[in-house]
């Protein structure tokens, strides 16, 4: 990974993070309400995304750490 590749993985880590968000405090409690979510999903399939995005996030987040730690 060069710096380039950093800045941009940083960028997608915040819009990862404000999907997150999104999905946790919107579509999570609408599905689990009304048993769908605003853009139609399910509970299950609500918490499937939200699950999954967890892991990409801790993926990058491992990644930017060891870019950064062997960058210093």
């Amino acid at each position: 990974m060069n710096e380039l590749q950093y800045e941009s993985n940083i960028e997608l880590l915040g819009k990862l993070r404000d999907k997150l968000q999104h999905l946790e405090e919107s579509e999570y409690m609408t599905a689990y309400y009304k048993g769908y979510s605003i853009n139609g999903a399910t509970l299950e399939e609500v918490k499937e995304e939200i699950e999954q995005l967890y892991e990409e996030i801790n993926e990058l987040q491992t990644q930017l750490d060891d870019f950064g730690n062997n960058y210093s």
